[in-house]
């Protein structure tokens, strides 16, 4: 997989018939893959490549700064699962105020049909393009039909009788239904960060965290105590994550802190994915720090007995 830096810089490294799958692929979750496997069994049938085109930053946090969602997963991340998935090129295009204002005709006439020059394009069911969204698929299907090049209009994909979307699983990260949102993202949804240094209350209770920095534009789970897995180095490991302000020491600012339960490693300045499989209880104040450790005591035996009943790394 190679990335390409902007529209133009495309068929500078790329020749032949091409294939383009549209959208903006945060979460690379279950009806995402749908589109992109669509995408890349097409190129390979007619002996092509496949691409992916994406925008950087988000287009609300350009056109509707209060509006811009948090993001499941970072820009790097993105492009690693699109590889992943068996992709060729993923196209990482600046979005703008001045891109905002092409109109869905010029679009699809000047950077599908002109600078990508597609063969075909594969868009989801909801996909909106152009100056204020008001491209559609069948819009395009008709551009399409006209500039030479096939439209796709892949239809939603369902978990539980709900169409899987980025909103729907942020939705549940805020509710802390990580195993909802698992099963529309594929895989467990995880938060990467560096461990940085914390006050130490962990090990003074006699449970030692590592403090995960995370990038503030990257959702995170409700508030609470999590079973989760660690990745460092290559090394995989069972912990208690928990997600929140701290109130029984009186702390404001969030927190993700992650205690390994069997992996004994100095983590400071490594980086730390953290997987989140299943949520234990709510963060709550205690009166003591001991009585907040006899309920870390309680929250690893029911995090054994999870992972004794069926959880699997």
């Amino acid at each position: 997989m190679q990335i390409v830096q902007g529209i133009d810089q495309f068929r500078q490294v790329c020749t032949g018939e091409t294939f383009v799958a549209l959208g903006n692929f945060d979460g690379v979750h279950v009806g995402h893959r749908k589109i992109i496997d669509t995408t890349v069994s097409a190129a390979r049938r007619a002996g092509g490549t496949s691409a992916v085109l994406i925008f950087m930053p988000h287009p609300l946090s350009v056109l509707c700064p209060d509006r811009a969602p948090l993001l499941l997963q970072t820009v790097e991340d993105r492009i690693r699962m699109l590889g992943e998935a068996g992709v060729d090129y993923v196209i990482v295009h600046p979005f703008t105020r001045e891109f905002a204002s092409t109109v869905p005709e010029v679009f699809a006439a000047d950077i599908l049909a002109g600078k990508l020059g597609a063969t075909g394009v594969v868009v989801g069911y909801d996909y909106s393009f152009g100056q204020r969204g008001t491209g559609t698929p069948q819009k395009l299907q008709r551009y399409g039909e006209g500039l030479g090049f096939w439209v796709h209009i892949v239809d939603p994909v369902s978990v539980d009788g709900v169409p899987v979307g980025s909103s729907v699983i942020r939705g549940y990260l805020s509710e802390g239904r990580v195993t909802a949102a698992a099963g529309m993202l594929g895989y467990p949804f995880f938060l990467r960060g560096q461990v940085v240094h914390g006050d130490g209350r962990g090990r003074q209770l006699g449970f030692p965290t590592a403090n995960v920095h995370v990038d503030c534009d990257i959702i995170r789970p409700a508030n609470g105590v999590y079973l989760t897995e660690a990745v460092t180095e290559g090394q995989r490991a069972w912990a208690l994550t928990n997600v929140g302000k701290r109130p029984t020491f009186c702390k404001e600012d969030g927190s993700v802190e992650v205690h390994l339960l069997d992996l004994k490693k100095n983590l400071y300045g490594n980086e730390l994915i953290v997987r989140f499989l299943q949520k234990i209880r709510e963060e709550q104040a205690f009166r003591t720090a001991d009585e907040l450790a006899s309920q870390i005591r309680q929250d690893v035996e029911l995090a054994r007995s999870l992972i004794a009943r069926g959880f699997s790394h």
